[in-house]
């Protein structure tokens, strides 16, 4: 009887949901992702986990436990499509993720060279092993080592920074040379990639995506966070004036909270400064 009466509340919060016209469709999504996550019903579970299961199919699966909301299936179907393109960027975030940097691999030493290249454009290489990488913030003579933790996901991150966001890229790197304060920019990127990967695989990034693509994000989208997350830490770096870099796990903690804690809220994006609805972490005077 209890879960009947469940069942019942579940399809009844649905329907308003679902024929609410004054929800903006982040907001619908959030709602209808947590119905979804909490109903006992098992079709509507299978749309969660069931990779085979198109956006067609889930919609058809709700409609037959739920008639009233077949005449707003279009609303439904937006963020179905949502939801499914959060999973499939997990997935594709994973993929590269769990790509091993490989000397080997012609196309993986291709974009560490540009990544060089982008960096540093008036300085040559002298070889590919040199200590010169450390100038872009590796810790020694061969990056390759570096990437270990987060696969070649960290190198694409990096590299669509270098490329897209140039200017911002050669900004920081020159902050990374701070007398007092600097750091590691290479490394910092690395640490930041596993930051950027525990909020997408844990769901804290939803609101972000939710909010700001329609649709599939692209792993595109997931570049542009490690963007935002690396320039919003660099100046809480410089914000939390660190003895030593030493305390960088303790700073990067610190950060990670506060992203999480923002992340909680409902009109939540991650966007840079000139994007629409863009909202910086932290409030910082020039160094």
């Amino acid at each position: 009887m209890m879960n009947c009466l469940v069942a019942f509340i579940l399809d009844y919060k649905l329907n308003r949901i679902c024929t609410n016209k004054k929800l903006q469709l982040g907001i619908r999504t959030r709602k209808i992702d947590f119905l979804l996550r909490k109903s006992k019903n098992q079709s509507w579970k299978r749309i969660l986990t069931d990779d085979r299961l198109t956006i067609e199919e889930a919609v058809d699966e709700i409609i037959r436990s739920n008639r009233r909301v077949s005449s707003v299936s279009m609303n439904l179907t937006a963020s179905l499509e949502q939801i499914y393109g959060y999973n499939l960027l997990i997935g594709e975030a994973e993929s590269l993720r769990r790509t091993p940097y490989s000397s080997d691999d012609a196309s993986h030493e291709k974009l560490l060279l540009t990544l060089w290249t982008l960096l540093k454009p008036d300085v040559l290489l002298s070889s590919r092993i040199t200590k010169q990488w450390t100038e872009i913030g590796f810790q020694g003579s061969d990056p390759m080592t570096d990437f270990r933790g987060m696969g070649v996901l960290a190198l694409h991150n990096l590299v669509y920074f270098a490329t897209h966001y140039n200017s911002l890229a050669q900004k920081l790197l020159k902050n990374s040379y701070h007398k007092e304060f600097g750091y590691s920019l290479a490394i910092v990127a690395i640490n930041l990639t596993g930051v950027t990967h525990h909020l997408l695989i844990n769901g804290h990034l939803k609101s972000h995506f939710y909010n700001t693509v329609a649709g599939h994000p692209q792993i595109d989208d997931l570049h542009k966070v490690f963007v935002y997350l690396l320039c919003e830490f660099d100046k809480f770096w410089f914000t939390e004036r660190p003895a030593d870099v030493m305390k960088f796990n303790a700073v990067k903690e610190k950060f990670q909270k506060l992203v999480v804690r923002k992340l909680r809220r409902k009109s939540c994006s991650l966007l840079l400064s000139g994007e629409t609805r863009s909202e910086s972490l932290v409030n910082v005077k020039t160094f």
